[in-house]
């Protein structure tokens, strides 16, 4: 009786493994969601663009910025929606918020992409010079 009992366990068993590893294999190697930022100077204040990749389809973004050199608080930006394959682009020009250049090289500015319902996140670091006022 033992022996039949093992028979059918066994298999079972067996069957078990190979689902739960086929399931966990499908995750494995996944790309984690990115984002790319540049901040341009210009005579309008600082042109910003941020690109993400590898997000879930249509997942809602938010988008913010620590502080620009001479300023006194975090940057918001908003939301962003995310395609159906996981890709989006922000484009905004904001005002320049300092007159010395080394405030900027003082205080660079780290940007933070952050899915809003998983609370994935993702930041890109750049240089603060986009915000000094020419």
């Amino acid at each position: 009786m033992t022996m039949s009992l093992r028979r059918r366990i066994i298999p079972v068993l067996g069957g078990l493994v190979v689902f739960a590893s086929t399931s966990a294999s499908a995750f494995v190697g996944q790309p984690k969601p990115a984002i790319s930022a540049e901040a341009e100077r210009t005579p309008q204040g600082a042109k910003i663009t941020v690109k993400g990749k590898n997000w879930p389809a249509k997942a809602r973004i938010k988008l913010s910025g620590t502080r620009a050199p001479g300023s006194n608080g975090a940057q918001e930006f908003g939301m962003v929606d995310a395609d159906d394959a996981g890709v989006f682009t922000f484009r905004k020009t904001v005002q320049c918020t300092t007159s010395r250049m080394d405030d900027a090289e003082r205080d660079p500015v780290t940007f933070t992409a952050a899915d809003s319902a998983s609370g994935v996140k993702a930041t890109m670091r750049v240089d603060g010079s986009a915000w000094v006022c020419q």
